[in-house]
Protein backbone atom coordinates (compact mmCIF):
# COMPACT_ATOMS: atom_id res chain seq x y z
CA UNK A 1 0.00 0.00 0.00
CA UNK A 2 1.28 3.47 -0.90
CA UNK A 3 2.30 5.24 2.31
CA UNK A 4 3.68 8.49 0.88
CA UNK A 5 1.54 9.88 -1.96
CA UNK A 6 -2.15 9.62 -2.83
CA UNK A 7 -1.39 7.55 -5.90
CA UNK A 8 1.48 6.05 -7.87
CA UNK A 9 4.65 7.82 -8.92
CA UNK A 10 5.14 7.45 -12.66
CA UNK A 11 8.68 7.87 -13.94
CA UNK A 12 8.99 8.39 -17.68
CA UNK A 13 12.41 7.19 -18.80
CA UNK A 14 14.46 4.35 -17.39
CA UNK A 15 17.83 6.05 -17.64
CA UNK A 16 20.14 6.96 -14.77
CA UNK A 17 17.98 9.65 -13.17
CA UNK A 18 14.78 7.63 -13.64
CA UNK A 19 16.11 4.36 -12.21
CA UNK A 20 17.83 5.95 -9.22
CA UNK A 21 14.69 7.97 -8.44
CA UNK A 22 12.60 4.80 -8.66
CA UNK A 23 14.85 2.92 -6.26
CA UNK A 24 15.01 5.69 -3.67
CA UNK A 25 11.27 6.35 -3.72
CA UNK A 26 10.45 2.65 -3.45
CA UNK A 27 12.76 2.39 -0.44
CA UNK A 28 10.76 5.26 1.07
CA UNK A 29 7.50 3.31 0.63
CA UNK A 30 6.16 4.75 -2.64
CA UNK A 31 4.27 2.96 -5.41
CA UNK A 32 6.45 3.43 -8.52
CA UNK A 33 6.09 2.59 -12.21
CA UNK A 34 8.88 3.27 -14.72
CA UNK A 35 8.07 3.55 -18.43
CA UNK A 36 10.99 3.14 -20.85
CA UNK A 37 10.74 3.39 -24.64
CA UNK A 38 13.79 1.17 -25.29
CA UNK A 39 13.92 -2.61 -24.74
CA UNK A 40 16.60 -2.13 -22.05
CA UNK A 41 16.93 0.27 -19.14
CA UNK A 42 19.97 2.50 -18.72
CA UNK A 43 19.06 5.27 -21.15
CA UNK A 44 22.11 6.95 -22.63
CA UNK A 45 24.27 4.94 -20.22
CA UNK A 46 23.11 1.52 -21.44
CA UNK A 47 25.31 -0.95 -23.28
CA UNK A 48 25.03 -2.85 -26.54
CA UNK A 49 26.02 -6.51 -26.32
CA UNK A 50 26.88 -8.94 -29.09
CA UNK A 51 27.66 -12.64 -29.47
CA UNK A 52 25.83 -13.75 -26.32
CA UNK A 53 27.25 -10.89 -24.31
CA UNK A 54 30.92 -11.59 -25.02
CA UNK A 55 31.28 -8.09 -26.46
CA UNK A 56 29.94 -5.08 -24.55
CA UNK A 57 29.96 -1.49 -25.83
CA UNK A 58 28.61 1.54 -24.00
CA UNK A 59 27.22 4.48 -25.96
CA UNK A 60 30.51 6.30 -25.73
CA UNK A 61 32.75 6.33 -22.65
CA UNK A 62 30.99 6.03 -19.30
CA UNK A 63 32.51 5.68 -15.85
CA UNK A 64 31.74 6.58 -12.26
CA UNK A 65 33.74 9.34 -10.60
CA UNK A 66 32.52 11.61 -7.85
CA UNK A 67 33.68 13.47 -4.76
CA UNK A 68 30.15 13.36 -3.31
CA UNK A 69 30.15 10.90 -0.37
CA UNK A 70 26.43 10.14 -0.78
CA UNK A 71 26.90 9.11 -4.40
CA UNK A 72 29.91 7.01 -3.40
CA UNK A 73 27.80 5.26 -0.76
CA UNK A 74 25.04 4.64 -3.28
CA UNK A 75 27.47 3.16 -5.83
CA UNK A 76 28.97 0.92 -3.14
CA UNK A 77 25.46 -0.41 -2.46
CA UNK A 78 24.74 -1.09 -6.13
CA UNK A 79 28.08 -2.28 -7.51
CA UNK A 80 28.87 -4.39 -4.42
CA UNK A 81 32.47 -5.12 -5.39
CA UNK A 82 31.64 -6.16 -8.95
CA UNK A 83 33.55 -3.28 -10.45
CA UNK A 84 37.00 -2.35 -11.68
CA UNK A 85 39.00 0.62 -10.42
CA UNK A 86 41.35 1.95 -13.07
CA UNK A 87 43.51 5.05 -13.58
CA UNK A 88 42.37 7.43 -16.27
CA UNK A 89 44.11 7.55 -19.62
CA UNK A 90 42.51 9.84 -22.17
CA UNK A 91 44.05 11.55 -25.16
CA UNK A 92 43.42 14.06 -27.93
CA UNK A 93 44.50 13.65 -31.56
CA UNK A 94 45.79 16.92 -32.98
CA UNK A 95 47.50 17.55 -36.30
CA UNK A 96 48.49 13.91 -36.70
CA UNK A 97 49.85 13.38 -33.19
CA UNK A 98 48.45 12.03 -29.92
CA UNK A 99 48.57 14.12 -26.75
CA UNK A 100 47.65 13.11 -23.24
CA UNK A 101 44.48 14.83 -22.00
CA UNK A 102 44.47 16.79 -19.74
CA UNK A 103 47.73 18.08 -21.17
CA UNK A 104 51.04 16.95 -19.67
CA UNK A 105 54.21 19.11 -19.73
CA UNK A 106 56.01 16.70 -22.07
CA UNK A 107 53.22 17.28 -24.59
CA UNK A 108 54.29 20.92 -24.88
CA UNK A 109 57.43 19.76 -26.68
CA UNK A 110 55.29 18.00 -29.28
CA UNK A 111 53.27 21.08 -30.20
CA UNK A 112 54.19 22.83 -33.46
CA UNK A 113 56.57 25.62 -32.40
CA UNK A 114 54.71 28.31 -34.30
CA UNK A 115 51.40 27.39 -32.70
CA UNK A 116 52.91 27.21 -29.21
CA UNK A 117 54.53 30.62 -29.67
CA UNK A 118 51.26 32.22 -30.82
CA UNK A 119 49.37 30.69 -27.87
CA UNK A 120 52.03 32.08 -25.52
CA UNK A 121 51.60 35.53 -27.06
CA UNK A 122 47.82 35.22 -26.56
CA UNK A 123 48.49 34.60 -22.86
CA UNK A 124 50.21 37.96 -22.61
CA UNK A 125 47.93 40.19 -24.64
CA UNK A 126 44.48 38.64 -24.30
CA UNK A 127 43.61 40.85 -21.30
CA UNK A 128 43.93 43.88 -23.57
CA UNK A 129 41.45 42.55 -26.11
CA UNK A 130 37.71 43.14 -25.99
CA UNK A 131 35.23 40.30 -26.43
CA UNK A 132 31.44 40.24 -26.18
CA UNK A 133 31.50 36.67 -24.72
CA UNK A 134 27.87 36.11 -25.78
CA UNK A 135 28.75 33.17 -28.03
CA UNK A 136 30.93 30.08 -27.78
CA UNK A 137 33.37 31.68 -30.23
CA UNK A 138 33.78 34.89 -28.24
CA UNK A 139 33.91 33.10 -24.89
CA UNK A 140 36.64 30.67 -25.93
CA UNK A 141 38.71 33.40 -27.61
CA UNK A 142 38.46 35.43 -24.41
CA UNK A 143 39.44 32.49 -22.20
CA UNK A 144 42.05 30.74 -24.37
CA UNK A 145 42.99 33.18 -27.12
CA UNK A 146 42.39 33.17 -30.88
CA UNK A 147 45.14 30.63 -31.59
CA UNK A 148 43.75 27.73 -29.56
CA UNK A 149 40.21 28.62 -30.63
CA UNK A 150 41.16 28.46 -34.31
CA UNK A 151 43.26 25.31 -34.15
CA UNK A 152 41.35 23.22 -31.62
CA UNK A 153 38.17 24.38 -29.86
CA UNK A 154 36.35 25.94 -32.80
CA UNK A 155 36.81 23.13 -35.30
CA UNK A 156 36.02 20.32 -32.88
CA UNK A 157 32.88 22.02 -31.62
CA UNK A 158 31.52 22.73 -35.09
CA UNK A 159 32.24 19.15 -36.16
CA UNK A 160 30.56 17.72 -33.06
CA UNK A 161 27.49 19.97 -32.85
CA UNK A 162 27.05 20.77 -36.52
CA UNK A 163 26.63 24.38 -35.41
CA UNK A 164 29.00 27.29 -36.03
CA UNK A 165 30.73 28.51 -32.83
CA UNK A 166 29.28 32.00 -33.30
CA UNK A 167 25.80 30.45 -33.18
CA UNK A 168 26.60 28.36 -30.09
CA UNK A 169 25.96 29.57 -26.54
CA UNK A 170 28.99 30.08 -24.25
CA UNK A 171 27.45 27.59 -21.78
CA UNK A 172 28.62 24.83 -24.13
CA UNK A 173 32.21 25.87 -23.42
CA UNK A 174 31.68 26.36 -19.69
CA UNK A 175 30.15 22.94 -19.05
CA UNK A 176 31.80 21.07 -21.93
CA UNK A 177 35.33 21.53 -20.67
CA UNK A 178 34.34 20.37 -17.19
CA UNK A 179 32.77 17.25 -18.68
CA UNK A 180 35.93 16.52 -20.65
CA UNK A 181 38.34 17.18 -17.75
CA UNK A 182 36.25 15.49 -15.00
CA UNK A 183 38.78 16.03 -12.21
CA UNK A 184 37.68 19.11 -10.22
CA UNK A 185 41.23 19.66 -9.00
CA UNK A 186 42.37 20.52 -12.53
CA UNK A 187 41.50 24.14 -13.25
CA UNK A 188 41.49 24.81 -17.02
CA UNK A 189 38.80 27.44 -17.53
CA UNK A 190 41.17 29.90 -19.21
CA UNK A 191 44.60 30.07 -20.80
CA UNK A 192 46.36 31.02 -17.55
CA UNK A 193 44.78 28.12 -15.65
CA UNK A 194 45.56 25.79 -18.56
CA UNK A 195 49.24 26.77 -18.43
CA UNK A 196 49.46 26.39 -14.64
CA UNK A 197 47.60 23.07 -14.61
CA UNK A 198 49.73 21.67 -17.41
CA UNK A 199 52.97 22.60 -15.65
CA UNK A 200 51.80 20.99 -12.39
CA UNK A 201 51.20 17.63 -14.05
CA UNK A 202 54.84 16.41 -13.93
CA UNK A 203 54.24 14.00 -11.04
CA UNK A 204 50.46 14.01 -10.97
CA UNK A 205 48.67 10.80 -10.02
CA UNK A 206 45.80 9.88 -12.30
CA UNK A 207 42.35 9.76 -10.74
CA UNK A 208 40.69 6.36 -10.42
CA UNK A 209 37.39 5.60 -12.10
CA UNK A 210 34.91 2.89 -11.13
CA UNK A 211 33.45 0.71 -13.85
CA UNK A 212 31.27 -2.44 -13.70
CA UNK A 213 33.16 -5.60 -14.66
CA UNK A 214 30.89 -6.52 -17.57
CA UNK A 215 30.05 -3.07 -18.89
CA UNK A 216 27.80 -0.23 -17.74
CA UNK A 217 24.63 -2.22 -18.45
CA UNK A 218 25.55 -4.43 -15.51
CA UNK A 219 24.96 -1.51 -13.12
CA UNK A 220 21.51 -0.71 -14.53
CA UNK A 221 20.48 -4.36 -14.51
CA UNK A 222 21.30 -4.37 -10.81
CA UNK A 223 19.30 -1.21 -10.14
CA UNK A 224 16.40 -2.53 -12.24
CA UNK A 225 16.40 -5.76 -10.23
CA UNK A 226 16.34 -3.78 -6.96
CA UNK A 227 13.41 -1.73 -8.26
CA UNK A 228 11.41 -4.84 -9.15
CA UNK A 229 12.32 -6.65 -5.93
CA UNK A 230 10.97 -3.68 -4.01
CA UNK A 231 7.65 -4.02 -5.81
CA UNK A 232 8.18 -1.41 -8.51
CA UNK A 233 7.17 -1.95 -12.11
CA UNK A 234 9.36 -1.35 -15.16
CA UNK A 235 7.53 -1.27 -18.48
CA UNK A 236 10.05 -1.40 -21.36
CA UNK A 237 9.79 -1.06 -25.11
CA UNK A 238 6.86 1.31 -24.60
CA UNK A 239 6.46 5.04 -25.18
CA UNK A 240 4.67 7.14 -22.55
CA UNK A 241 1.98 9.74 -23.17
CA UNK A 242 0.66 12.32 -20.70
CA UNK A 243 -2.66 14.12 -20.47
CA UNK A 244 -3.11 17.14 -18.23
CA UNK A 245 -5.88 19.43 -17.08
CA UNK A 246 -6.22 22.31 -14.62
CA UNK A 247 -2.61 22.32 -13.54
CA UNK A 248 -2.13 18.57 -13.05
CA UNK A 249 -1.01 15.61 -15.08
CA UNK A 250 -4.15 13.47 -14.74
CA UNK A 251 -3.25 10.45 -16.85
CA UNK A 252 -0.16 8.74 -18.17
CA UNK A 253 -0.51 6.05 -20.80
CA UNK A 254 1.97 3.22 -21.24
CA UNK A 255 0.73 1.81 -24.50
CA UNK A 256 -2.95 1.01 -23.83
CA UNK A 257 -2.57 1.02 -20.05
CA UNK A 258 -3.76 4.11 -18.20
CA UNK A 259 -2.17 5.20 -14.92
CA UNK A 260 -3.57 8.05 -12.80
CA UNK A 261 -0.44 9.44 -11.14
CA UNK A 262 0.06 11.39 -7.95
CA UNK A 263 3.50 12.45 -9.19
CA UNK A 264 5.20 12.30 -12.59
CA UNK A 265 8.97 12.42 -12.96
CA UNK A 266 9.78 13.16 -16.59
CA UNK A 267 13.28 12.29 -17.85
CA UNK A 268 12.42 11.99 -21.56
CA UNK A 269 13.09 14.98 -23.88
CA UNK A 270 11.51 18.16 -22.56
CA UNK A 271 10.17 18.92 -26.04
CA UNK A 272 8.04 15.75 -25.95
CA UNK A 273 6.53 16.82 -22.62
CA UNK A 274 5.61 20.26 -23.97
CA UNK A 275 3.91 18.76 -27.03
CA UNK A 276 1.92 16.26 -25.00
CA UNK A 277 0.75 18.84 -22.47
CA UNK A 278 0.12 21.47 -25.16
CA UNK A 279 2.34 24.23 -23.81
CA UNK A 280 4.96 26.25 -25.70
CA UNK A 281 7.06 23.81 -27.72
CA UNK A 282 10.57 25.25 -27.69
CA UNK A 283 13.32 25.27 -30.27
CA UNK A 284 15.49 22.88 -28.27
CA UNK A 285 17.03 20.30 -30.60
CA UNK A 286 19.00 17.24 -29.53
CA UNK A 287 21.93 15.65 -31.32
CA UNK A 288 21.62 12.12 -32.61
CA UNK A 289 24.53 9.74 -32.12
CA UNK A 290 25.76 6.96 -34.39
CA UNK A 291 28.11 4.47 -32.77
CA UNK A 292 30.14 2.10 -34.88
CA UNK A 293 31.10 -0.74 -32.55
CA UNK A 294 34.11 -2.44 -34.10
CA UNK A 295 34.97 -5.98 -33.00
CA UNK A 296 38.60 -6.63 -33.85
CA UNK A 297 41.65 -8.74 -33.17
CA UNK A 298 44.49 -6.29 -32.67
CA UNK A 299 47.21 -5.35 -30.23
CA UNK A 300 46.62 -1.61 -30.16
CA UNK A 301 49.54 0.79 -29.95
CA UNK A 302 47.28 3.42 -28.32
CA UNK A 303 45.87 2.11 -25.05
CA UNK A 304 43.68 5.03 -24.07
CA UNK A 305 40.14 4.67 -22.68
CA UNK A 306 38.91 7.46 -24.94
CA UNK A 307 40.31 10.03 -27.35
CA UNK A 308 38.96 13.18 -29.07
CA UNK A 309 39.36 13.62 -32.83
CA UNK A 310 38.71 17.16 -34.05
CA UNK A 311 40.06 16.97 -37.61
CA UNK A 312 37.34 17.70 -40.14
CA UNK A 313 38.56 15.01 -42.54
CA UNK A 314 37.96 12.26 -39.94
CA UNK A 315 34.40 11.01 -39.65
CA UNK A 316 34.41 10.22 -35.93
CA UNK A 317 34.71 12.81 -33.17
CA UNK A 318 35.56 10.46 -30.31
CA UNK A 319 36.70 6.86 -29.84
CA UNK A 320 36.45 4.76 -26.69
CA UNK A 321 37.89 1.32 -26.00
CA UNK A 322 35.82 -0.72 -23.50
CA UNK A 323 38.66 -3.20 -22.86
CA UNK A 324 40.64 -0.49 -21.07
CA UNK A 325 37.71 0.21 -18.76
CA UNK A 326 37.36 -3.49 -17.94
CA UNK A 327 38.74 -6.62 -19.66
CA UNK A 328 35.38 -8.28 -19.04
CA UNK A 329 33.87 -6.32 -21.94
CA UNK A 330 35.59 -8.50 -24.58
CA UNK A 331 35.85 -12.27 -25.09
CA UNK A 332 38.91 -14.18 -23.90
CA UNK A 333 42.12 -13.83 -25.86
CA UNK A 334 44.62 -11.06 -25.38
CA UNK A 335 44.12 -9.44 -28.80
CA UNK A 336 40.32 -9.17 -28.75
CA UNK A 337 39.47 -5.47 -28.66
CA UNK A 338 36.32 -3.43 -29.13
CA UNK A 339 36.53 0.09 -30.55
CA UNK A 340 33.51 2.39 -30.22
CA UNK A 341 33.54 5.20 -32.80
CA UNK A 342 31.11 8.09 -32.30
CA UNK A 343 29.64 10.08 -35.19
CA UNK A 344 27.16 12.85 -34.43
CA UNK A 345 24.26 13.76 -36.69
CA UNK A 346 20.64 14.87 -36.55
CA UNK A 347 17.97 12.22 -36.20
CA UNK A 348 16.48 11.54 -39.62
CA UNK A 349 19.22 13.19 -41.69
CA UNK A 350 21.23 11.47 -44.42
CA UNK A 351 23.81 10.03 -42.03
CA UNK A 352 21.13 8.75 -39.67
CA UNK A 353 19.14 7.04 -42.41
CA UNK A 354 22.12 5.49 -44.18
CA UNK A 355 24.62 4.98 -41.36
CA UNK A 356 25.66 1.53 -42.57
CA UNK A 357 27.11 3.13 -45.70
CA UNK A 358 29.65 4.93 -43.50
CA UNK A 359 31.19 1.72 -42.11
CA UNK A 360 34.06 1.56 -44.61
CA UNK A 361 34.85 5.23 -43.96
CA UNK A 362 35.03 4.54 -40.21
CA UNK A 363 37.40 1.58 -40.67
CA UNK A 364 39.58 3.51 -43.12
CA UNK A 365 39.88 6.38 -40.64
CA UNK A 366 40.82 3.96 -37.84
CA UNK A 367 43.71 2.84 -40.04
CA UNK A 368 44.53 6.46 -40.93
CA UNK A 369 44.95 7.49 -37.26
CA UNK A 370 46.99 4.40 -36.40
CA UNK A 371 44.39 2.53 -34.38
CA UNK A 372 44.31 -0.42 -36.78
CA UNK A 373 46.94 -1.70 -39.18
CA UNK A 374 44.62 -3.13 -41.81
CA UNK A 375 41.05 -4.22 -42.53
CA UNK A 376 41.82 -7.88 -41.84
CA UNK A 377 41.95 -7.09 -38.12
CA UNK A 378 38.20 -6.29 -38.16
CA UNK A 379 35.76 -9.17 -38.04
CA UNK A 380 32.52 -7.24 -37.43
CA UNK A 381 31.10 -3.71 -37.15
CA UNK A 382 27.76 -3.10 -35.45
CA UNK A 383 26.00 0.20 -36.18
CA UNK A 384 23.75 1.66 -33.47
CA UNK A 385 21.53 4.76 -33.59
CA UNK A 386 20.90 6.76 -30.41
CA UNK A 387 18.43 9.66 -30.58
CA UNK A 388 18.47 12.64 -28.20
CA UNK A 389 22.04 12.05 -27.09
CA UNK A 390 23.13 15.65 -26.40
CA UNK A 391 21.22 18.92 -25.92
CA UNK A 392 22.30 21.47 -28.52
CA UNK A 393 23.12 24.75 -26.79
CA UNK A 394 22.38 27.17 -29.61
CA UNK A 395 22.74 30.89 -28.93
CA UNK A 396 19.11 31.40 -27.92
CA UNK A 397 18.57 28.18 -25.97
CA UNK A 398 18.24 29.82 -22.48
CA UNK A 399 15.19 31.83 -23.52
CA UNK A 400 13.60 28.80 -25.21
CA UNK A 401 14.28 26.62 -22.19
CA UNK A 402 12.80 29.18 -19.81
CA UNK A 403 9.57 29.34 -21.86
CA UNK A 404 9.27 25.56 -21.81
CA UNK A 405 9.89 25.34 -18.07
CA UNK A 406 7.38 28.07 -17.30
CA UNK A 407 4.73 26.20 -19.25
CA UNK A 408 5.49 22.87 -17.61
CA UNK A 409 5.73 24.43 -14.13
CA UNK A 410 1.98 25.03 -14.29
CA UNK A 411 1.50 21.28 -13.77
CA UNK A 412 2.03 20.96 -10.03
CA UNK A 413 2.69 17.21 -9.99
CA UNK A 414 5.19 17.19 -12.89
CA UNK A 415 8.94 17.20 -12.19
CA UNK A 416 11.74 17.26 -14.77
CA UNK A 417 14.95 15.30 -14.26
CA UNK A 418 18.00 13.94 -16.06
CA UNK A 419 19.90 15.00 -19.16
CA UNK A 420 17.06 15.07 -21.66
CA UNK A 421 14.32 16.11 -19.26
CA UNK A 422 16.26 19.13 -18.03
CA UNK A 423 18.01 19.81 -21.36
CA UNK A 424 21.23 19.55 -19.40
CA UNK A 425 24.69 18.53 -20.61
CA UNK A 426 25.72 16.32 -17.69
CA UNK A 427 27.46 13.10 -16.66
CA UNK A 428 26.02 10.03 -14.92
CA UNK A 429 27.21 11.22 -11.52
CA UNK A 430 25.26 14.45 -11.95
CA UNK A 431 22.12 12.49 -12.86
CA UNK A 432 22.47 10.39 -9.70
CA UNK A 433 22.83 13.52 -7.60
CA UNK A 434 19.87 15.11 -9.41
CA UNK A 435 17.73 12.06 -8.58
CA UNK A 436 18.77 12.16 -4.92
CA UNK A 437 17.94 15.85 -4.59
CA UNK A 438 14.58 15.45 -6.33
CA UNK A 439 13.58 12.52 -4.11
CA UNK A 440 14.47 14.48 -0.99
CA UNK A 441 12.39 17.41 -2.23
CA UNK A 442 9.38 15.20 -3.00
CA UNK A 443 9.46 13.40 0.34
CA UNK A 444 9.74 16.64 2.28
CA UNK A 445 6.91 18.23 0.28
CA UNK A 446 4.77 15.19 1.08
CA UNK A 447 5.36 15.76 4.78
CA UNK A 448 7.52 12.67 5.09
CA UNK A 449 10.65 14.33 6.38
CA UNK A 450 11.07 11.49 8.89
CA UNK A 451 11.34 8.97 6.02
CA UNK A 452 13.83 11.19 4.25
CA UNK A 453 15.90 11.55 7.44
CA UNK A 454 15.92 7.78 8.06
CA UNK A 455 17.12 7.13 4.53
CA UNK A 456 19.69 9.89 4.86
CA UNK A 457 21.10 8.18 7.92
CA UNK A 458 21.25 4.90 5.99
CA UNK A 459 22.99 6.54 3.04
CA UNK A 460 19.96 5.91 0.82
CA UNK A 461 18.82 9.46 0.08
CA UNK A 462 21.34 12.28 -0.17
Amino acid sequence: MNTVFDGPVVIVGGGVAGLVSAQLLLEAGCDVTVIEREPLTGGLARSHRYEDGDWSFDIGPHRFYTENPNIKAYLDRVIKGEGTLFPRRSEVYFQGKYYRWPLHPKNLLQLPKGLAAKAFVDLGINNFRTYEVDTFEQYVMRQYGPTLFKHFFGGYTQKFLGLHPRDTHPDWAKVGLNRAIIDDKLQMQNLTQLAKTTLTQFNATEIDFLYPDKGMQQAWEKVSAIVENLGGRIITNTAARMEGKEGRVERVFAGDEQIDPAVVIWTAPITVATKQLKVHTPNLPYLGMLTFNVCAEADLDRKYQWCYYGASDLIFSRISIPKYFSPGTVPGGKDAVGICCEVTCMQGDERWQHAERLTDWVVDDLIKVGMLKNRRQVHDVHVERTPDSYPIYHKNYPAELEKARRGLDTFENLHLAGRTGLFWYNNMDHSIENAMQLCKKLLRAAGKAEIEEIHLAQGKVA
